[in-house]
């Protein structure tokens, strides 16, 4: 594949082991070129053991681990502190779910999503997932944490039940929390047409956050998205379009649902609607993207047949 792992841009030149451009390098990893990642299958599961002892697991299919690069010997070692990164390696369950993500996640900011920063990198001879976390930022080099809270959170429930509850009552919290509300509602309503056209049924409510703007005291905005996965070509069995309930519903979504829940939200349906056209005519685009990215051929025929089928209900 001809394209930067990071920013998905062409590359004027293709190393077969690394493929990024140096610019990305620099902004994601803050260095000059690519330090060998020397992140065995032995060594992460140590590393995930002892972050299991001091609660920097992240829950999930996937196994995730939060962690910091130190640069030394000429290469990235894994270590506690700062908690910068979140990296995820293949899962022998489902395959090339690495691969899914970093695709997903580059066709959501073609679709004008803001996503936290992310790429693929070779772990073990194997693609691995790796995102920037949302909640650091680097001030004259050091690491600052700022305030993010997921909606399980914000509606006061415990992670297993984080499949319980409504689109709309997450509406209600970007309301009730939210320094941008009307902002933040449009993104919100963006990213659940993205996720059904895309399959991606999994987005409960620790998929969702709200995150301190710039270390400013009690100012919050939508967090950028984060774990987009075609959870519906990954999982077959997996009926449902989507993680929450949308008009009391989680399967069997139309367009007049989207609109229902546009006008409960408090979005105009002109804007609605708008929203729904321009996601919907990036089809061919998604498709061209699909076609050209690291995905098995049985796992990128299955993606462009789910993405036709979604994007024909949401046509009028």
């Amino acid at each position: 594949m001809n394209r930067c792992l990071c920013c998905y841009k062409e590359l004027n030149k293709v190393d077969n082991d690394f493929s990024w451009h140096d610019s990305c390098i620099k902004r994601f990893f803050r260095t000059q070129k690519i330090l060998e990642i020397k992140f065995g299958e032995e060594s992460i599961n140590k590393f995930i053991d002892s972050q299991v002892n001091k609660g920097n697991t992240i829950q999930g299919v996937q196994k995730k681990i939060t962690f910091g690069l130190s640069k030394k010997h000429n290469e990235f070692a894994l270590i506690d502190f700062p908690l910068g990164y979140i990296l995820k390696p293949q899962v022998k369950l489902y395959t090339q779910l690495p691969e899914a993500e970093f695709l997903t996640m580059q066709m959501a900011k073609v679709a004008k999503i803001n996503t936290v920063s992310n790429g693929l990198i070779k772990v073990n001879n194997e693609y691995a997932y790796i995102t920037k976390r949302a909640d650091r930022i680097i001030i004259k080099d050091k690491s600052v944490s700022l305030a993010m809270e997921d909606f399980c959170q914000l509606q006061n429930r415990l992670t297993e039940d984080k499949y319980k509850g409504s689109y709309e009552n997450c509406a209600k919290t970007i309301q009730k929390y939210s320094s941008r509300p009307t902002i933040d509602l449009i993104e919100f309503f963006l990213r659940i047409v993205f996720s059904f056209i895309v399959g991606n049924s999994d987005m409960h409510l620790k998929n969702f956050s709200l995150l301190e703007i710039n270390g400013s005291v009690n100012e919050y905005a939508l967090a950028p998205a984060y774990d987009l996965l075609p959870v519906n070509i990954i999982l077959k069995e997996d009926e449902e379009e989507f993680a929450l309930t949308l008009n009391g519903k989680k399967k069997n979504i139309t367009y007049n649902d989207f609109l229902k829940f546009s006008n409960h939200i408090g979005i105009n349906e002109a804007v609605a609607i708008k929203i729904i056209k321009r996601t919907i005519n990036l089809e061919e685009e998604f498709k061209k993207m699909i076609i050209d990215s690291l995905l098995s051929e049985k796992m990128k025929c299955d993606y462009i047949n789910l993405i036709h089928l979604r994007c024909e209900k949401l046509k009028k």
